[in-house]
């Protein structure tokens, strides 16, 4: 039985997790990190509701804004992948607009090829990979950009981490994003584990978070797209 590490909340990995199970993995789940939701940016767009006619989400972890805000459900999202659409459309919103590979370079384009420059409400966290603002204000858009949500490190491995990796070995760890990757090194550097999880395969979302992983020292990277269960959940081809 392979042992696999996903290296996100119970909540957001209750799919995969059940997904890999039926396949004969054993599966620990260990967030990286929690989400604040800054709730103050709710009062600053209020107002900002009724002149809103195109969103840029990058991040799942904004999604929450549009229920808290009551956006019209026709409003055009845009967003950075399948797995954020998907959330999105369950919350009844009908004109959504997302690259079919996950990255914020494709969902530019699909951005400047789909509006002539005008007015963007961006909502976002305070880490972004891709500056999705000064890229489109070059091209003429007027980007309102929002941070609505913050990232707060988790300092250490749990217990039970500790405790299973004294007696067991990983042999995939699923790592969904710089920041994520950030924060795994640094717990690793911390607990003196470094050696240890340079034997499993580090599972990657993107190319860009591979290369940056083996600059750090992790020795056998992989992409999500060229493991067949990992390529349904994540098109990032």
């Amino acid at each position: 039985m392979k042992n696999i590490l996903i290296t996100r909340s119970q909540n957001r990995s209750k799919k995969l997790k059940a997904t890999f199970e039926d396949l004969g993995f054993k599966v620990f789940i260990e967030p990286l990190f929690s989400i604040k939701k800054n709730l103050l940016a709710i009062d600053l767009i209020k107002n900002e509701v009724p002149q809103i006619s195109n969103i840029l989400i990058s991040s799942a972890n904004a999604i929450y804004i549009l229920q808290k805000l009551k956006i019209p459900k026709e409003t055009p999202i845009y967003t950075v992948g399948l797995s954020t659409a998907t959330k999105i459309k369950t919350l009844g919103y009908k004109n959504i607009f997302y690259p079919k590979k996950s990255s914020g370079v494709e969902l530019y384009k699909i951005i400047i090829k789909n509006l002539e420059p005008q007015e963007i409400h961006y909502f976002h966290g305070e880490k972004i990979s891709f500056d999705f603002k000064n890229k489109l204000q070059k091209k003429g858009f007027e980007i309102k950009n929002f941070e609505i949500y913050k990232t707060c490190e988790i300092k250490k491995f749990s217990k039970k981490l500790i405790s299973f990796n004294k007696k067991n070995k990983f042999d995939e760890i699923l790592i969904f994003s710089q920041n994520s990757l950030e924060i795994f090194n640094k717990m690793c550097m911390k607990h003196n584990l470094v050696e240890y999880f340079n034997c499993p395969s580090i599972m990657c979302l993107s190319n860009k978070i591979a290369k940056k992983a083996q600059k750090i020292g992790f020795k056998k990277t992989q992409i999500f797209h060229k493991n067949p269960v990992l390529n349904k959940f994540y098109d990032t081809k």
